[in-house]
């Protein structure tokens, strides 16, 4: 667990720390130099010459024990012209992955240093006295002080994994302190505000009562914010977690068990299991399908978060199984109740079926549920935060095995919605468990539904690991989605479904086909999804390239969880002020 204290503000040499981090731009060093006494001065100019340290973006300097100073170490680092980088983050989201790196690079460098404390100087010079707009002012420190802490607690991030030994390192909990100034930023909070008051246990962060009196009149805006990154950083770490278990660890099974968890840890969270026999009486036979040659039964469970006030009646803490309970959906009476649905693909192996993969690929298919361990993730941000709205989390779950039942190439199989599927490979698996997830939905009445799945290689061939993608059947949802990206610094962009599309899964025998030839592999999923959403506002998010990273060990990275958080936000306080 890491630790976040806000402390006042004060001149360098004075701060007490293991390591100090000096965020330090071009316009920062004089005004801070002539801060500390001569001889620290005299000194730190003598190596800003010796290195051609100008505090370029990306430039660095390491002081063991510094003349005059207080702290073990100085870690200066270098951030260039930050106020331009966050002022062009506004209109061109894009801008803002430089300074996340940077400050991805700085905090691993620095907890490599064993630190028990690290404390951040902001160049709050840089950033504030460039602008007059006091608002513009205020919304660039707290974005500032965001990507701070997301990249802080991205890189507080280890997998324990499985050596019989442990590790003869101890672990140590960083705490973090960010110095603030004794004035009170006076301005909305760029990401909305979900914390009045200092935070408390379960925050998951510790922020003492001292630390805020002694900072002054601290905003509840930056507190908000860091409640914001707490709660976030939870919800990224279980979906991490999941992702990096082995696939005999992490079964459908045991993704049920998780979900039965957040269950019993929140009073706004209710679950259901849907057990193989009910699904077969749903006749969700494309989901089946997948899973039967696996050795594990198949299941769906079905996660119920009730955050918004009309629901709040229909609350508990434990797991039970069931249908759909009309006090969470309302049938679709009340604009308010009606949930947001997330679906996700949860195939905790993906051997490829029959149409096998290639065996120096397949290791990495145990990152195939990221889209489950995502909801997960999601549900558990929305509980931490008390996000002011309903969300119905759907694990589509199954392990793609091969076997004497599993389903082949040429299998005609008739899906829950009753359209007609001709299997071309049954490595297009995560489409056929989705559809029959999709079509399961209508009975929430839903204001909208979002499936997160690695569903397709093309999506790494079209945007790398970098960005996500969607395709959507309502051009407001998709709008809203890549907002909320650039929003939470998660970027996604939009891919089209036209009708030419359509043509690569034409079938002679069925309605249609599970996979096209020669055809745009990401966009021909989403066609093959879309014919099983049009009851509702729908997106379809494929996150292969960003969910995790192949070829790298305990690459995952919690995406997109950041965006959906941002998009539930943001529609919570629509909702609320409607």
């Amino acid at each position: 667990m890491t630790n976040v204290i806000l402390v006042p503000e004060c001149n360098l040499h004075k701060v007490d720390a293991d390591c100090v981090i000096w965020l330090c731009s071009p316009a920062d060093i004089n005004p801070t130099v002539n801060n500390l006494p001569k001889n620290t001065q005299a000194f730190i100019q003598q190596v800003f010459v010796d290195e051609a340290f100008i505090g370029a973006k990306g430039q660095s300097i390491l002081l063991h024990r510094p003349v005059g100073a207080t702290a073990k170490r100085w870690l200066i680092w270098g951030v260039g012209d930050l106020a331009e980088s966050l002022n062009l983050s506004f209109d061109h989201p894009s801008a803002s992955h430089g300074p996340r790196k940077l400050f991805v690079d700085m905090f691993k460098y620095a907890i490599s240093l064993k630190a028990a404390t690290i404390t951040l100087v902001l160049p709050c010079r840089a950033v504030s006295r460039s602008l007059k707009d006091a608002s513009k002012q205020s919304k660039q420190e707290i974005t500032l002080v965001s990507q701070l802490l997301r990249a802080f607690h991205f890189c507080c991030y280890q997998f324990e994994g499985y050596k019989s030994a442990p590790c003869l390192a101890t672990k140590k909990v960083t705490c973090l302190n960010i110095q603030v100034s004794s004035k009170d930023m006076a301005a909305e909070l760029i990401l909305d505000k979900v914390l009045h008051s200092t935070l408390d246990e379960t925050s998951g962060e510790a922020l003492s009562a001292d630390s805020a009196l002694a900072s002054g009149d601290i905003s509840d805006e930056l507190l908000a914010c860091i409640n914001y990154e707490a709660a976030l950083a939870k919800g990224m770490g279980l979906a991490r977690d999941l992702s990096h278990m082995p696939a005999n660890l992490c079964t459908p099974m045991y993704l049920a068990e998780q979900a039965t968890i957040l269950a019993n840890t929140y009073p706004q969270i209710t679950t259901e299991i849907i057990n193989q026999d009910t699904l077969e009486a749903l006749g969700m036979n494309a989901y089946l399908a997948v899973n039967r040659a696996s050795a594990f039964p198949a299941s769906m469970p079905v996660i119920h978060y009730s955050g918004n006030h009309f629901a709040n009646a229909h609350s508990g803490n434990s797991a039970h199984r069931g249908e759909n309970n009309d006090s969470i959906t309302d049938n679709g009476n009340s604009q308010n109740s009606k949930p947001v649905v997330l679906i996700g693909k949860g195939v905790t192996f993906d051997s490829g079926g029959i149409t096998l993969k290639r065996g120096g690929d397949m290791h990495h298919m145990i990152y195939d549920m990221a889209g489950a361990a995502c909801v997960l993730g999601v549900i558990k941000t929305a509980a931490e935060l008390g996000l002011n709205i309903n969300i119905i989390g759907i694990l589509a779950t199954a392990e793609n095995s091969i076997g004497g039942d599993a389903y082949r190439p040429g299998d005609i199989i008739t899906t829950h919605s009753k359209q007609t599927v001709e299997v071309i490979s049954t490595d297009a698996e995560g489409r056929m468990l989705m559809c029959d997830a999709l079509s399961y939905c209508e009975r929430f009445f839903p204001h909208s539904v979002i499936d997160i799945a690695t569903l397709t290689g093309a999506a790494i061939t079209a945007l790398g690991h970098t960005c996500s993608g969607v395709m959507s059947n309502s051009r407001s949802l998709e709008q809203a989605l890549v907002k909320a990206g650039e929003q939470s610094h998660d970027p996604i962009w939009p891919f089209p479904l036209w009708p030419e599309y359509h043509d690569a899964i034409a079938s002679s025998h069925a309605d249609m086909t599970n996979a096209g030839k020669n055809s745009p592999g990401m966009i021909t999923a989403g066609c093959f999804l879309s014919r099983f959403a049009q009851s509702f506002p729908w997106a379809h998010m494929d996150v292969a390239g960003t969910a995790f990273k192949y070829g790298t060990a305990n690459s995952a990275t919690g995406r997109p969880i950041p965006l959906l958080v941002a998009y539930l936000q943001r529609l919570a306080t629509t909702q609320k002020s409607s």
